[in-house]
């Protein structure tokens, strides 16, 4: 009986602290009903951003749906000085900046820095665009993808400014 009491202790607690880490993850997140997801992304769970042309070293944290499907919301992190080439999307991307210096790269070459949050929406098929995070610090930006994810890489544009 009291082998059977400790093992049920060590499981409770055992399962109290893998719980307590990941409610409200994007893993396990709150929901109050049908199609509410609450991250406290502070608690996100980092993945590898693993697309064929990024450079390693990107994180991902899906927060809602499937981006093989489409309508999925995803956090990504990026180190300082991390470039995402030259690219365009058949869906439509909305990008909330949320921290970190960046330079927007623009079909035509003109850069355009921010230095810090930004709200950035492209319709599907836009012309190409890259991004650059800066060197001090890394950064943290949201994204939705309305369809079903893809990427086509464009050849660098001259810089204009």
């Amino acid at each position: 009986m009291i082998k059977a009491s400790v093992f049920l202790s060590a499981l409770f607690l055992a399962a109290q602290s893998v719980s307590a880490a990941e409610i409200g993850s994007n893993v396990q997140p709150l929901s109050f009903g049908k199609d509410q997801t609450i991250v406290d992304i502070g608690k996100a769970v980092w993945g590898p951003l693993k697309v064929e042309g990024l450079p390693e070293g990107g994180e991902i944290a899906v927060l809602r749906g499937d981006l093989s499907k489409g309508d999925a919301e995803v956090l990504l992190r990026f180190p300082p000085g991390y470039v995402v080439p030259n690219h365009s999307h058949t869906s439509d991307e909305v990008y909330l900046w949320l921290s970190g210096a960046f330079t927007l790269v623009a079909h035509d070459g003109t850069r355009t820095a921010f230095n810090g949050p930004a709200y950035i929406s492209f319709p599907g098929n836009a012309p190409p665009h890259g991004l650059e995070c800066g060197a001090a610090a890394p950064c943290v930006l949201y994204l939705k993808y309305s369809r079903p994810f893809d990427i086509q890489y464009f050849p660098e544009p001259p810089p204009k400014r």
